[in-house]
C-alpha cells in the first residue's frame, strides 16, 4: 500500500520491481493514471474494502504468472483451457501470443495474415472479432486498442 501522491517515488520503486499496489487516495486528490498491476482507493476507506481491492491484486499478481501457449497443432492453451483453432485464428493468434500483454500493432497483424499482401485492417478487425469469440472459454480478454493495434491479456477480476 502506498500513500497518493506522497509516495510517488516508492509507487515507481514497486513498479519497477513488479510488485503490485493499492493507491491510498487522500480526499480531494485526483489518482494518476493507473499501470494493469495497480488499484486505488480514496481514504478513508471501509477496512473491509481495502482488503478486497488486496485480494484482487493479489488474484491479477498470480494470474500475471501464467503465460498463454499456442501449440504447433493450433491449440491455444491457458490455465488449463484449450481450445482448437483455424489456420487463420493460429496465424492472427501467434504475434499476440509472443508479444502477450503488450499491443501488436495492426500492420504486423495484417502482414501476419496476408503476408503475401492485399489484406486490409478492416479485414484484419473482422477476424478479430471472430478470433475473439473462439477464445473467449480460455478467459483471456483481446482488446482493439484504438488505431494501435490489437493487445491479448489476462482477463481483469472483478473488485469485490
Amino acid at each position: 500500500m502506498v500513500r497518493w501522491p506522497e509516495g510517488a517515488s516508492r509507487r515507481a520503486e514497486l513498479a519497477e520491481q513488479g510488485v503490485p499496489r493499492l493507491l491510498l487516495v487522500g480526499q480531494g486528490v485526483t489518482p494518476p493514471p493507473l499501470a494493469p498491476d495497480e488499484d486505488w482507493i480514496r481514504l478513508p476507506a471501509d477496512e473491509r474494502d481495502v482488503w478486497a481491492r488486496l485480494q484482487r491484486l493479489e488474484l491479477l499478481r498470480q494470474r500475471r504468472g501464467r503465460r498463454p501457449r499456442l501449440t504447433e497443432s493450433g491449440v491455444l492453451d491457458y490455465a488449463g483451457h484449450k481450445v482448437a483453432l483455424t489456420l487463420d485464428q493460429r496465424t492472427l493468434l501467434g504475434p499476440l501470443v509472443e508479444r502477450f500483454g503488450q499491443v501488436v500493432g495492426w500492420d504486423d497483424l495484417v502482414d501476419a495474415l496476408w503476408p503475401e499482401g492485399g489484406g486490409t485492417v478492416e479485414q484484419a478487425i473482422e477476424a478479430c472479432g471472430h478470433l475473439r469469440v473462439r477464445i473467449a472459454p480460455t478467459g483471456l480478454s483481446l482488446h482493439a486498442i484504438g488505431h494501435r493495434g490489437l493487445l491479448l491479456d489476462h482477463p481483469v477480476p472483478e473488485p469485490g
